[in-house]
């Protein structure tokens, strides 16, 4: 016989994935955490009465050093973990926006990020930890390919069946969520 079911909790972050041009070419910055054995987007917690856009920036510029513009949204990935210190379940929604990078150095990121590193686009699709992570990045990824000539297209969902060693989905199996 089961207990009683764990409550849940709803928790709302923001983030987004920072751009800039090189040679010609998008790059986007990544986060680095535990040891860089994960790789991913940086996001946080919207704070009472904060915009998601705002959290988004701010929490770009927290966790990359790195200051942007918002350019689009690119919608919301949502997942399940269970947090033990609290003993709940928890429904979790992420915002994400495309930034223009402005300014800032990867240096200057905080310390809950152990390593901020520029990439091309398919290099950043294939280091993604997380897929729901992967989705966000070829949102953007099209929407960087109408901006920017030469740009190659985004790969198909089904291309990321072979990406290297990351957990893939947005369950609690994908990993432990910051």
């Amino acid at each position: 016989m089961r207990g009683p079911r764990a409550p849940v909790r709803q928790h709302v972050s923001a983030g987004g994935v920072i751009f800039r041009v090189q040679e010609g070419l998008p790059e986007v910055a990544l986060i680095g955490t535990r040891g860089g054995s994960i790789w991913g987007l940086p996001k946080g917690t919207v704070e009472a009465g904060e915009d998601p856009e705002l959290t988004a920036r701010r929490e770009v510029r927290e966790e990359t050093g790195l200051d942007g513009a918002v350019v689009a949204s690119l919608g919301s990935v949502q997942y399940w973990f269970y947090e033990k210190g609290a003993r709940a379940r928890v429904h979790k929604t992420v915002h994400f926006f495309l930034l223009e990078y402005a300014g800032g150095r990867p240096d200057d990121h905080d310390r809950e990020v152990d390593e901020v590193r520029w990439v091309l686009l398919p290099e950043g699709h294939a280091r993604l930890s997380h897929e729901n992570e992967r989705q966000i990045l070829r949102r953007a990824w099209a929407l960087l390919q109408g901006r920017i000539p030469g740009t190659p297209p985004p790969p198909a969902e089904e291309e990321d069946a072979g990406s290297g060693g990351a957990p893939h989905g947005s369950g609690p199996a994908a990993g432990a969520p910051r």
